[in-house]
Formats: structure tokens, sequence, C-alpha cells
């Protein structure tokens, strides 16, 4: 995140990018690594008249790399692949009624468990495959009350959707060195359309809520099964890394997916197909470890723009972001402490629609520890 989610080039012996799987390839032949963090994130969301502070927090999350053979690298790991929260409350005066409150929320999310696979064909050439298994609850509720009024039933239409399947993505990335250390990487990644199964249900009952209790009156309908697919869409990415080992990089990427191809559960929410653009750097002092502490922190920044998949009332929903972050060594080895911080936007208050200014934080770790070396002493 501090080099501004600049991934598809991107590639260390000391970190974990399950974005190019072909990255694993630069893991040390003698070490294992793990790679962790969580996630904060704190906004405000805005209209013309209206604002309302939000936080979430997430582990954002664990990975594990290590070598098979000199030719054969592995990563597993599990993360969030999208996650669901939002309330939203609407009332209205009918005549002979009274006030009608209309609530609209939704929670839970999918995650993501790979098991990844880099190999080397030929020297400077990586390429990697990722098999994934998405899995989780989706839950979306839609209830009207009537707190004036006793005549007339609460309704709560309650919709879950359990959703699974495996998924396969593919990356390569071709390194050239030169002297002194200096490198170029170039990468390039595909994520084919794919097809999740889900399963949903969908329940609507009239109850009565009193002393914070909700007491279920009757079954409206009930209906269950196989109700389509979630098709995810096609993603191409490709990415350019210069550097110095040991020293300073720079990388960028460009990420398309086409989002039109979107559909949840035989439904087509017309989303557009997006773009986003990354570039971020890191530079460190010293090239050893030896010398004063700062010396041998990683310095990052970056910044991101993304074209958003939505577009409404022809307004597309943009998002900025510019990110800092450093990687704080631990004594007496390679792995790091990092930090980062993103600062951003997204949306608009034009035409009436939603901008959120926000603030994302992330605390990790990265440990990189000594396998496979045989005793010379006894």
């Amino acid at each position: 995140m501090a080099i501004g989610g600049a991934a598809t080039a991107f590639s260390s012996p000391y970190f974990i990018n399950p974005a190019n799987p072909a990255s694993y390839m630069a893991f040390d032949t003698n070490s294992f690594v793990f790679d962790g963090a969580f996630n904060l994130r704190s906004g405000t969301l805005k209209t013309t008249t209206e604002s309302q502070k939000t936080r979430f927090g997430t582990l954002s999350n664990l990975y594990f790399g290590f070598p098979v053979t000199k030719w054969w690298r592995t990563s597993l790991g599990i993360m969030p692949f999208s996650q669901v929260g939002f309330e939203m409350q609407n009332s209205q005066f009918v005549d002979d009624i009274g006030n009608s409150v209309f609530t609209y929320s939704g929670s839970g999310g999918l995650n993501k468990a790979y098991f990844g696979n880099a190999f080397s064909p030929v020297k400077n050439l990586s390429v990697g495959v990722n098999m994934s298994y998405i899995f989780g609850n989706i839950i979306k509720q839609r209830t009207v009350t009537f707190p004036d009024s006793g005549a007339f039933a609460n309704t709560m239409i309650k919709s879950t959707a359990r959703l699974n399947k495996l998924n396969f993505d593919a990356g390569l990335i071709y390194r050239k060195n030169f002297k002194e250390g200096k490198f170029v990487q170039i990468g390039l990644t595909y994520n084919p359309v794919q097809n999740i199964n889900g399963f949903a249900e969908k329940i609507t009952y009239s109850y009565d809520y009193s002393t914070n209790i909700e007491k279920i009156k009757d079954t409206v309908s009930y209906e269950a099964g196989d109700n389509g697919e979630v098709i995810l869409p096609t993603a191409i990415g490709g990415g350019f890394m210069i550097g110095s080992t040991n020293r300073w990089f720079a990388t960028a990427d460009v990420n398309w997916q086409k989002w039109s191809e979107f559909r949840y559960l035989g439904n087509n929410p017309k989303l557009q197909n997006n773009l986003r653009l990354s570039l971020g750097g890191q530079y460190r002092p010293s090239a050893v470890d030896i010398g004063k502490y700062y010396e041998r922190i990683n310095y990052r920044a970056g910044f991101r723009f993304e074209q958003s998949y939505l577009e409404i009332y022809d307004t597309r929903l943009n998002d900025f972001g510019i990110s800092f972050g450093v990687g704080l060594p631990m004594k007496k080895s390679r792995s790091t402490v990092n930090i980062a911080v993103e600062v951003g936007t997204q949306g608009t208050t034009e035409k009436g629609l939603i901008k959120e200014n926000y603030v994302r934080f992330t605390l990790g770790t990265s440990l990189q520890e000594r396998w496979f070396l045989k005793r010379r002493f006894n």
C-alpha cells in the first residue's frame, strides 16, 4: 500500500506478492518468508448538506512463502476478497398511516485462500500460477416499519447468498541484471473470466419490535436454491520496475478489468470497465546491514488513480490516493515492521452523489528466516 499498490512487476526476497505469482521466484533458496498485516480505514462521507464519520478495521493478509528447489518456489495464504457493510434509512409520512421508515443494510463478504507456485523455465524469466478458493456469505436486508401505528405489520426481506469456487490467475516477470546491482523488471498478470457457484435464499416475514427484541409473527414467503452464478470479470495488468539491489527501486503499473462482464446471481448491475494506475518507490540510504539505524530504514511513497467501475447519473466515482510508509528493520535480522498510510478521496458531491475522504493505516510485519542450512559443526 505504501507504494501506491503497484504490484504487477514487483518482486523481493523479503516480501510476498500474490498479485503476481511469478514474484515468488525472488525468495531466497535458504529462507522462509512470512507476511502479515492489519488494516484500519477511517473516513468522512459527505453530501452537499450532510456528513458522517466511518471506521473499519480488518486483517489485511497472512502469507507464507518458501523455496522448493532452485527453480521452484511456492506460497500460500489468506486475505479478504470483498467486504459488504452498509446501512441506509429513509422515512416518509403517509396519510392515515403516519411515519413509514425504510431501512436497507448489508453485511458479510468473501475471503480468498490461495496456493501459488512459481517456476523459472529459463534464465531471468519467472512464471507463476495461483490456485485460489473464494468463499463467504453476503447478507442483505430491507425493512419497513411503522412507528406511529400498531395496525400495520413491520416487514423484513432478508436475502443470503453463499458463494464458493476455485479460481486461477497467472503472471510472469522478466528480469535483466546490470553492473553494480542495477536491474530492470517487466511484469504481466492475467485473470480470466471465471464463475463462482452461488446458493441464495430469500425470506420475507412480518414482525413486532418491542423492548429491543424482534418477534416474528408470520412468514410471508421463502425461496431457496441456485439463483445463477457470480461471474468475475477478466483482468489484465502490466508493470515496469527499475532499481538497485538493497538500495532503491521505482515501479509503475496499469491494470484493466472488464467489469461489464460481472454478474451477481444472474443479475446484471451494469458496471463499467475500470482502469487503475499506480506508481511508487522505495529508498534505503545504506545497502548493508550495518551503520546507523535510520540509514537501514526503507522509506516508501506512491500514488494511485482508479477509474471506478461505478457510474451513477453519467458520473464516474473515481478514487485517488497518496501513500507513505517505512520498513523498520528488526535487530540482527532481515525482517521488518512495515507501516503505511494512504490519504485519498473517492466519489463526488455533484448531482446529489456522495464523496468520501479517507485515511487508511496498515501495520504489518515481514519475517525472513534462514532455513535448510546444513550444520558444519554440531
